[in-house]
């Protein structure tokens, strides 16, 4: 099951045309875009009370720039509350421009809000904390393959691996017992191959739910070098759930995708 991130998109209501594009290209990839096209607000109104709410409420923002963005009061009242706010991750796009990239402007975006969860289903309820904690943060969670059951199943979850690492943070959940189930095993196989062949992934996170000591000698060596880099994991065994959820949250946030496949 997936469920794409939710991203609150600023804009002038006479930008509609390439704010519906922009709208358009994130529904696509399967995130849930939200706009606003309220008659009652002109540039002379207070910003209304739902957006700023809805600003409150939500943590990933597109600032749809323009000559009609920066000539609209509300708009630019509304970047400002935004921007006022540490933990909102916003990232700004020249609607005027010609030359901009819609789709490589929209990735930087929602590749930190989107992540996949590698994990044995004996560990299926600490992955849901996680997946809770996340959704109510806004990311875009894809928690398994919808791979088929038969034959082409080493095909296809190889193909979907590379897909998913390609589109945001891959959190590989590593237990005593996840390390000994042959879907994890391949799955950790499918992480060494990557790596391998694409070069350091920073994006794949090791995220451990026993004491690392027990697990580290059943992992590949490629994911044993992400584990000694202290700062590409994170041991939930350590410390309490929020301070590393919290932690892990910040991580995702900062991440520069920028050089990265």
């Amino acid at each position: 099951m997936s469920e794409g991130s939710w991203i609150f998109l600023s804009h002038s209501h006479k930008d509609f045309d390439k704010v519906r594009e922009v709208r358009n290209i994130l529904e696509v990839e399967g995130h849930n875009p939200l706009m606003f096209f309220l008659k009652c607000l002109n540039d002379d109104d207070e910003i209304d009370d739902l957006i700023t709410r809805e600003i409150e409420a939500r943590s990933w923002f597109i600032l749809c720039d323009s000559e009609n963005a920066k000539n609209s009061r509300w708009v630019q009242e509304e970047v400002e509350i935004i921007k006022g706010y540490p933990k909102k991750t916003y990232h700004a796009i020249d609607l005027d421009d010609l030359e901009t990239n819609l789709e490589e402007e929209l990735s930087y975006l929602t590749k930190k809000a989107s992540v996949f969860l590698s994990y044995a289903q004996a560990d299926s309820e600490f992955a849901e904390r996680i997946k809770t904690d996340l959704r109510e943060m806004d990311f875009g969670v894809f928690s398994n393959l919808e791979l088929p059951p038969e034959e082409d199943w080493g095909l296809h979850i190889e193909e979907g691996f590379f897909d998913v690492s390609s589109r945001g943070a891959v959190l590989v959940l590593l237990s005593v017992h996840s390390v000994q189930t042959p879907r994890q095993q391949e799955e950790l196989k499918l992480v060494e191959r990557i790596i391998k062949s694409e070069g350091q992934i920073n994006n794949i996170i090791p995220i451990f739910i026993d004491d690392p000591k027990a697990i580290y000698e059943a992992l590949p060596q490629v994911i044993r070098q992400l584990v000694d880099e202290v700062e590409k994991s994170r041991d939930f065994s350590f410390e309490s759930f929020e301070y590393n959820m919290e932690k892990l949250m910040q991580g995702l946030r900062e991440f520069d995708w920028r050089g990265q496949r």
